[in-house]
């Protein structure tokens, strides 16, 4: 079914846990998370890039997942992640995604703000939930220096001339890569959490120890992206099925992006029900 993003984080900061928002290439890829959502009996959020988008056909692509949302028996909500242009936000919007992610994490604050404004603003006319980014989360290929810490002053000033409805902040993850304990700012969510009360968003959440799930869900971290791991998963399937037929490792794959989602919705989102 159709998921309210807003009321799937308003869920699991009740329950001390975070969405699990998962990253998506793929048909295949998508259904073995909603396969994993159902058999968890766990709402999520799916996400989709603009390059994701563009290699498949935005219309195709929109259509074929909210499809198979609709017939999902758990709350699943679309977003478009890691959008930089408005156009692509526009785009989505009209597409019908219930929910957006503006990235101006690389312009000065007083654009980023700006920029952000004019997203919220069609989103608003469209009932659809914003996320945006200060600070930046780094990624495999840039230049370390490009890496930038979300401060409290940037939260802050952010948070309260913006009007999105959740914040992703860089406190040490990277995209496509993994870290240590060691590199993640742990306190600096809870000193951004504490000024703003805010859903917090993870960027770059794959490979994190559990323990440190638990403490960054405590200090405010509402909403944790994973792609990486979900990528991981499915080339493990498409390599064990060499010279099989394609359909035959495209199901290898899908089940093993199955079992690896179980795992990490269980790690962010547990319940004491869950089988």
């Amino acid at each position: 079914m159709i998921g309210n993003p807003h009321e799937l984080i308003r869920d699991a900061q009740k329950r001390k846990a975070a969405v699990p928002a998962f990253n998506i290439d793929s048909i295949d890829m998508a259904m073995g998370v909603i396969e994993a959502g159902q058999w968890l009996d766990r709402g999520f959020i799916m996400q989709v890039t603009v390059e994701t988008l563009d290699i498949w056909g935005w219309e195709f692509f929109s259509e074929a997942i909210t499809h198979l949302i609709s017939r999902a028996h758990v709350p699943i909500a679309l977003l478009l992640d890691h959008a930089k242009r408005v156009d692509d936000i526009r785009r989505a919007i009209d597409l019908g995604y219930p929910a957006v992610m503006y990235d101006g994490s690389a312009l000065p604050l007083t654009d980023n703000i700006a920029t952000t404004r004019e997203v919220v603003h069609y989103a608003r006319e469209h009932g659809c939930f914003v996320e945006g980014e200060v600070g930046h989360v780094a990624r495999d290929g840039e230049p370390a220096h490009w890496e930038h810490l979300t401060s409290v002053e940037e939260a802050q000033t952010y948070w309260e001339a913006a009007g999105v409805d959740a914040l992703a902040v860089a406190v040490g993850s990277k995209h496509g890569h993994y870290r240590t304990p060691e590199d993640i700012n742990v306190e600096r969510v809870h000193e951004i959490f504490e000024v703003i009360q805010a859903p917090l968003v993870l960027h770059g959440g794959s490979g994190m120890p559990v323990e440190l799930f638990s403490q960054l869900i405590r200090r405010g971290i509402a909403k944790v992206n994973i792609g990486t791991e979900l990528r991981r998963a499915w080339w493990s399937g498409i390599d064990g099925a060499e010279h099989a037929k394609p359909r035959e490792a495209l199901r290898a794959a899908r089940a093993h992006v199955k079992t690896r989602s179980i795992e990490i919705m269980r790690t962010l989102s547990p319940a004491p029900n869950q089988p």
